[in-house]
C-alpha cells in the first residue's frame, strides 16, 4: 500500500474509534512506506520482553497522551531491562499519573521500544523539526528548521528565515530555496565554518515531497466528511553519523474534512468598479450624512442623476435624484448598492435587493456587526443571505463589507467614501498607478494624506470581508494595465483568502506589478485589537511573512516603511532594479546614516564602485565649487554644505551615466546657504524659482534617465515647496535619509 493509501486508511480508523490523534508507530509506518528513514522500533503489549538490544527508548502508544515526557511516558533504559514486568509498572504509573491530572483513565495501546539513534549533540543542525500544519486562512504551511530544545530558544532570536523554513507545500523548489537560507540546512550541508557535509538535497526534497503529497491529500477544506489532517509534526528528526534524518518523535492530528462555502461570483466586480447606475440607501434629505457626501460624490464626478437612484421612503427627489420607497421599487437592477444605514437596517435591505435582484453588487458601509459585541448575529443574518443567492441561477451580488469607508475607482469615475472635501481635499498628484486594498478605510485615508503625489486608481475599504476578501480585489486590480503597484493592509484574511491572497500577489508579480503588504494584528495585543475592530482572526504572521515574502510580496514591518515602499515603488515603476546603490549628500550624517541601512533583514544593498570616468567627472564638479581640497571622490560621498546645486546636479548626472551604478540616493540638506531651496516667495537666488535650483533641474534629470533615483529632503515646513516640487517632477521624496534607503532596498530585493 503507498504511503498516502495506508495514512487514509489509519485517518479513518482513528476517526471511527472517535479519536482525533494518530501514533507515533503508526506515523512510522507511514514514513516507512513512503522510503523515508525510520527508526529500528517494535510495540510490545503486556507480557513480551524487548528484542533490541543496546540503549533504547521506551514510550507509552497512547491517543490520549500528547506529552508523554509530563507523566514518565518516555524512559530511557537498556534493552535487558524492557522486560514484561517493567512494562506492566511503568504502563501503571504513567496511567496513574495521567488519571490523576485528568480525572480520567487514558486508553493505552502498548509500548514503543525505539532504538536509540546516536547523534552529534553539539552540532547546531542535528535535531530538525519538520511539520505541516492547516492554517484557517494560508491553508497547509510546511516548515523545517532547529528541532528538539533548539526550537523555541532559537526560533525567537534568529532572523525568520534563518530559524526554519516555512513554505506552501507543493512547489518542492520553492521550499527548497527557502531551506537553504537556514542555519540547519548550512550546517547539514557543510556550509559552516568547521561543519562537514551529512545530509544532501536529495534527502530533503525526500522530505519536501512527502509533506507536498500530504498537503494534496488531506486538506480540511474539500470533501465533506473525508478523513483531513489538521497537524502533522515529527520534533525532532535527528541527523545520525549516516546522514539520514531519522525521525524519534511524531504526532498527527486528524479530522473530517469540511466542504467549502460558496465563493463569491467575482466575475461581478466589473460591475463593482465600472458601473454604469447606482442607487444610494441612508440619504438624508434634511443635512449632510454620509449618504448624502456620497449622493453628491457621484454627482461631482460625472453621474448623471438618470443613473443614480436614492432609497428612501417619503421623498420624490434629493439634489435632482430621483427616490424610491424601496428595492422593490427600483425600476432595473442596478449595477452597485450603498448601503449607508445603519447596521440594524442592513439585513433587512439586503434580503430585499437579492430577492428581487436589484442589485449586481454592493458596498455596505455601517460597522457595528462582527467587530462589536452583540453584532455577529446582524453578520449571520448578512452572510445566510448571500449564501442563499448564491443557490439562485443569478448567483447573488458582490459584496464589499460590512464596516467599510468606501471605494474610489478612476475607471469607474466614483468616490464613494464619505469624508468632507474640505477634510480631504481632491488631490492633484501625478502618479496614478497604484491600487490601494485596505481593512481599515481609516488607514487608507491617513496614508493617503501623508502620499499625497499619489492618486490611487482604485481605493478599496474592505471591511469585515462577509463576502468579497482582499484576494478577491488584488485579483481584479492586477489585471488592469495601468496598476503597477498594488498596496495592501490587513488586519486577517477570511477563511482561506491567505492563500488566494499568496496566489494573487504571485500572478501579480509574474505580470509586473509590486505587490506591498502590511499587515496588522502581528502580535497577542494587536491580534486583539483587530478583532474589535474588524472582526478579524489574525493569522499566523511568521508563515504569512514566509509566504508572502517567496511569492515576491514585499512585507512591511512599520508604517512608516509601508509608506515608503509603496512612494519608491509608484515613483520607480518600470526602472531597473539592481542592488549598486550610490549614495551622496550634502551633511556627513546622512551619508553615514545611509550606509549603515545597506542591509537588512530582506535586502542587501552594496556600494557601487565608480568608474574612472565617472571619477573624473565628479572631479571636475568637487574643483569648479572649490571643494575638490575637502573631499575624495568615493562612495558615499559628502559633498559638503559649499557644493552649489549646479554641483549635486552635474555629480548626480556623472553617476547615473555609470554603468556600474543602479541606482543613486541624494541627501539634500536645504539649510546650506549655496543651495537655492526657499519658496518661490523668496529671495531670487535662494528661492526654487532659480533657473538652477534642484527643485527644476533634478525632475528633468530623473525624466531623463531610466535608473532610480530617490531625493531626501530632511528639514522643516519651511522646505515643504522644495519637496512638493521635487515629488511634482515624479520624484521619490524621503524628509529621512536612513527611510530612503530602507525603502530603495526593500523595493530592490
Amino acid at each position: 500500500m503507498s504511503a498516502i493509501g495506508l495514512l487514509k486508511t489509519l485517518c479513518q480508523e482513528t476517526l471511527a474509534k472517535g479519536a482525533s490523534v494518530l501514533t507515533e508507530p503508526e506515523l512510522y509506518r507511514v514514513l516507512a512506506a513512503a522510503g523515508l528513514p525510520v527508526p529500528e522500533h517494535e510495540v510490545l503489549q503486556a507480557g513480551d520482553s524487548s528484542r533490541l538490544s543496546g540503549r533504547v527508548v521506551v514510550k507509552v502508544v497512547s491517543r490520549d497522551i500528547l506529552h508523554k515526557s509530563d507523566v514518565g511516558g518516555v524512559k530511557f533504559v537498556d534493552a535487558r531491562e524492557v522486560t514484561a514486568a517493567f512494562l506492566a509498572t511503568f504502563t501503571k504509573d504513567v496511567s496513574a499519573r495521567w488519571t490523576a491530572a485528568h480525572g480520567r483513565t487514558p486508553s493505552i495501546e502498548g509500548t514503543l521500544v525505539m532504538q536509540r539513534v546516536e547523534f552529534d549533540k553539539g552540532r547546531t543542525g542535528a535535531e530538525v523539526i519538520v511539520g505541516l500544519r492547516h492554517s484557517r486562512d494560508l491553508g497547509f504551511v510546511g516548515m523545517i528548521g532547529l528541532g528538539g530544545v533548539k526550537t523555541e530558544l532559537f526560533g525567537s532570536r534568529l532572523p525568520r528565515r534563518e530559524a526554519a523554513a516555512l513554505f506552501a507545500p507543493g512547489d518542492d523548489d520553492a521550499a527548497m530555496r527557502e531551506l537553504r537560507q537556514t542555519i540547519a540546512y548550512r550546517d547539514l550541508a557543510g556550509q559552516l565554518r568547521g561543519s562537514t557535509k551529512l545530509v544532501d538535497d536529495a534527502s530533503w526534497l525526500k522530505l519536501i515531497g512527502f509533506l507536498s503529497a500530504v498537503a494534496r491529500e488531506f486538506s480540511p477544506v474539500g470533501v465533506a466528511g473525508a478523513p483531513a489532517i489538521e497537524e502533522l509534526e515529527f520534533n525532532p528528526f535527528l541527523v545520525d553519523s549516516s546522514g539520514r534524518l531519522v525521525p524519534v518523535d511524531g504526532l498527527a492530528r486528524v479530522t473530517k474534512a469540511v466542504a467549502e462555502g460558496p465563493r463569491p461570483p467575482v466575475a461581478k466586480l466589473k460591475h463593482f468598479f465600472e458601473p454604469k447606475s447606482v442607487c444610494v440607501a441612508g440619504v438624508s434629505s434634511k443635512g449632510v450624512n454620509m449618504g448624502r457626501i456620497i449622493l453628491r460624490n457621484l454627482l461631482r464626478d460625472g453621474f448623471g442623476a438618470d443613473q443614480l437612484t436614492v432609497l428612501k421612503p417619503g421623498d420624490s427627489e434629493i439634489d435632482g435624484v430621483k427616490c424610491v420607497a424601496g428595492p422593490a421599487e427600483l425600476p432595473s437592477r442596478v449595477d452597485l448598492a450603498v448601503l449607508a444605514v445603519s447596521a440594524n437596517a442592513v439585513p433587512e435591505l439586503m434580503q430585499g435587493l437579492v430577492q428581487h435582484q436589484k442589485a449586481e453588487a454592493m458596498i455596505v458601509i455601517p460597522g457595528g456587526m462582527a467587530e462589536k459585541e452583540g453584532g455577529a448575529e446582524k453578520q449571520r443574518a448578512l452572510e445566510a443571505e448571500l449564501t442563499r443567492a448564491r443557490s439562485t441561477p443569478w448567483g447573488g451580488p458582490v459584496v464589499c463589507g460590512p464596516n467599510s469607508m468606501g471605494v474610489v475607482s478612476v475607471p469607474g469615475h466614483y468616490d464613494t467614501t464619505f469624508i468632507p472635501a474640505h477634510k480631504m481635499p481632491p488631490r492633484d498628484g501625478r502618479v496614478r498607478n497604484l491600487a490601494f486594498i485596505s481593512q481599515s478605510g481609516a488607514f487608507t485615508i491617513t496614508r493617503g494624506s501623508h502620499l499625497e503625489q499619489l492618486v490611487p486608481r482604485y481605493l478599496v475599504s474592505a471591511g469585515n470581508q462577509a463576502d468579497l476578501g482582499v484576494s478577491d480585489f488584488v485579483s481584479y486590480v492586477a489585471n488592469d494595465p495601468e496598476v503597477q503597484v498594488i498596496a495592501a493592509y490587513v488586519e486577517g484574511f477570511k477563511a482561506g483568502d491567505g492563500s488566494r491572497f499568496i496566489e494573487a500577489a504571485k500572478r501579480a508579480k509574474a505580470l509586473g506589478k509590486t505587490v506591498v503588504l502590511y499587515k496588522g494584528g502581528r502580535s497577542p495585543e494587536g491580534q486583539g485589537t483587530a478583532a474589535g475592530h474588524t472582526a478579524a482572526i489574525a493569522g499566523d504572521y511568521r508563515a504569512l511573512w514566509h509566504l508572502a515574502r517567496a511569492a515576491g510580496v514585499i512585507v512591511t514591518e512599520s508604517f512608516a516603511s509601508f509608506e515608503g515602499v509603496v512612494r519608491v515603488a509608484c515613483a520607480l515603476a518600470g526602472r531597473a532594479r539592481g542592488n549598486r546603490v550610490m549614495l551622496m549628500s550634502n551633511a556627513g550624517f546622512e551619508v553615514v546614516g545611509m550606509a549603515d541601512q545597506l542591509r537588512g533583514e530582506t535586502y542587501a544593498l552594496e556600494l557601487a564602485s565608480l568608474g574612472a570616468n565617472t571619477k573624473d567627472r565628479v572631479k571636475a564638479a568637487l574643483t569648479r565649487c572649490k571643494v575638490d581640497e575637502l573631499v575624495d571622490v568615493k562612495n558615499p560621498l559628502d559633498v559638503t554644505p559649499s557644493a552649489p546645486d549646479s554641483a549635486h546636479l552635474e555629480i548626480a548626472r556623472a553617476v547615473l551615466d555609470d554603468a556600474n551604478v543602479d541606482a543613486l540616493v541624494m541627501g539634500v540638506v536645504p539649510m546650506s546657504p549655496s543651495l537655492a531651496t526657499l519658496g518661490p516667495e523668496a529671495d531670487p537666488k535662494e528661492s526654487i524659482a532659480a533657473a538652477e535650483s534642484l527643485a527644476r533641474t533634478l525632475p528633468a534629470l530623473f525624466a531623463e534617465t531610466k535608473k532610480p533615483l530617490v531625493a531626501v529632503v530632511d528639514a522643516g515646513r519651511i522646505y515643504d515647496p522644495l519637496v512638493k516640487a521635487l515629488e511634482n517632477g515624479g520624484l521619490p521624496v524621503f524628509r529621512r535619509a536612513d527611510e530612503a534607503v530602507i525603502a530603495l532596498g526593500a523595493w530592490t530585493s
